[in-house]
């Protein structure tokens, strides 16, 4: 690639597209900053100077692949039903899963890069944005630390059934979204409740009988 003269935020833009590029079609080990270097059109101290080490550029790029694959919450609608919310919750899911195929498991298979603990940081945080865009969807008003729980639980599963259908080929979308939104319905309506029901009774001292055990 030809050189050519731009803006310091041009650059960085150019450099940041090409590392993504390569870094989704090829495994880390196999992306060097020298490739990007001759891709981009640039010295490879360019790259290091604005982006730092191969590590550092690609958490960079990690960082945007999962805003990219982030599920996009709508204004949560009152007027919906909760199998309505789960349709609607479970289709935005997919639609960005589909919108986004290479880069969405790129994010996803990027914990591979092993126990990095930015790295982690950056994934565990588009988790939890996940299920936070999941609850407003929903319209759970004051969602408790175990339905968090549950919804992060089920982010795996919805992970697994899309990789099945996208890359595996092995289910395709109308399965998927079978799977999906009878396992959230349920997870949500009964399996959620049910586990915060013997947390709300450990948390209780008194409980009936207590007191006549103690006598």
């Amino acid at each position: 690639m030809s050189y050519q003269r731009l803006s310091p935020d041009e650059r960085r833009a150019q450099i940041l597209g090409v590392a993504r590029r390569m870094f989704t079609e090829l495994p880390y080990a196999e992306v060097s900053t020298a490739a990007i270097a001759r891709e981009t059109g640039v010295q490879r101290g360019l790259i290091h100077y604005y982006f730092g080490t191969k590590r550092e550029l690609f958490l960079k790029v990690v960082q945007g692949l999962t805003a990219a694959a982030a599920m996009q919450a709508p204004p949560a609608d009152e007027r919906l039903t909760l199998p309505e919310a789960v349709e609607l919750c479970v289709n935005l899911f997919l639609d960005a899963a589909e919108r986004n195929a290479t880069t969405w498991f790129a994010a996803l298979d990027a914990e591979g890069f092993g126990q990095d603990p930015e790295l982690l940081k950056i994934v565990n945080r588009f988790r939890d944005e996940t299920v936070e865009h999941m609850l407003a969807v929903l319209g759970v008003p004051e969602p408790t630390e175990t339905l968090r729980a549950v919804l992060r639980v089920y982010s795996g599963l919805a992970d697994a059934a899309t990789r099945q259908w996208l890359q595996e080929k092995t289910l395709d979308r109308d399965q998927v979204h079978t799977l999906l939104t009878r396992s959230l319905l349920a997870l949500v309506s009964d399996i959620a409740p049910a586990l915060e029901k013997p947390a709300r009774e450990r948390s209780d001292p008194e409980k009936p009988g207590q007191e006549h055990a103690a006598g």
